[in-house]
């Protein structure tokens, strides 16, 4: 479900450009302020996400499970490459930063997890055994499927030009 959204036009007119948090940082806080303490909890992806703004979150009382890259600014740092199936964890405060490899790597900022692994239900890609994923990944999944479903409605939206009639089908489409 859809319940904010800021349809970007090119310019900075509802975002604040300087902002500690960068960009996307302030689309996310600018999307938030009206659900900031209240207990909710944030899936983004690694786009959005950054230590910074899993901190400023955490202070205003919303939990953050978001992937993450891993050069982004003031990210924990993993000393040793990991194997497949192995995980790491770093914790700083409340917020856990979480490395696994499963195909690939994969990096994620939490406040809401321990990083306990957890079996996903799934055969490994080889027939091994079982797939162990940290619980937070396992979450992650789960509720991202929802984005994923809304981005596959918005996807079936044909605008060639920008017009008005393209933005009003946008929005006939999106609330319906």
């Amino acid at each position: 479900m859809v319940i904010n959204m800021i349809l970007y036009s090119g310019t900075d007119v509802d975002i604040p450009s300087e902002d500690p948090l960068g960009f996307s940082g302030s689309v996310v806080k600018t999307l938030m302020e009206p659900l900031l303490n209240k207990g909710h909890i944030l899936y983004t992806d690694n786009y959005y996400t950054s230590p910074l703004l899993t901190k400023f979150l955490l202070e205003h009382n919303t939990g953050v499970c978001s992937t993450v890259k891993a050069n982004r600014k003031e990210m924990a740092f993993f000393l040793n490459k990991i194997g497949v199936g192995d995980c790491k964890l770093r914790k700083c405060d409340k917020v856990l930063a979480v490395r696994w490899k499963d195909k690939r790597e994969v990096n994620m900022l939490t406040t809401i997890h321990t990083g306990e692994m957890l079996d996903s239900g799934k055969l490994r890609y080889r027939g091994d055994g079982s797939l162990f994923k940290p619980d937070c990944i396992i979450d992650y999944n789960i509720n991202m499927r929802l984005v994923d479903k809304c981005d596959m409605m918005v996807g079936a939206v044909e605008c060639v030009h920008r017009t008005v009639k393209c933005t009003r089908k946008f929005f006939l489409i999106l609330w319906t």
